[in-house]
């Protein structure tokens, strides 16, 4: 590797650009495993319902990087779309059938909305 170097010294600021790079990725890796609390590395001993995925709200933006930031604030009011079927008992066929009736209901009402404007 030195001798490469030696020879070709062109070479160095590519090998700095590309180690510089790979220490910064596993850096940043390293401390978005260690700091966030949406990661969860060892899965055993959670239940169902501990895990983080199950805390976020709707208004939470989840990404590293959002364009559109708007989104994320609109959503901050609207009820959790979860709810519906967090209490499905022995049967959850019921709970699907009660959630799609109400989704139909609610589409109904806005088209005769529509239509009376």
């Amino acid at each position: 590797m030195s001798s490469l170097l030696r020879r070709e010294p062109a070479l160095i600021p590519l090998f700095a650009a590309v180690g510089l790079g790979v220490v910064g990725s596993l850096a940043f890796a390293t401390h978005y495993l260690s700091s966030n609390s949406d990661v969860v590395i060892r899965k055993k001993g959670l239940q169902d319902s501990d895990g983080p995925w199950n805390a976020i709200t709707q208004g939470r933006n989840t990404k590293l990087m959002s364009f559109n930031q708007d989104f994320w604030k609109n959503r901050a009011g609207m009820p959790d779309p979860r709810a519906a079927f967090q209490d499905l008992g022995a049967n959850p066929s019921d709970a699907v059938k009660v959630a799609k009736a109400k989704a139909i209901a609610k589409a109904n009402a806005a088209k005769e909305q529509i239509s009376a404007h």
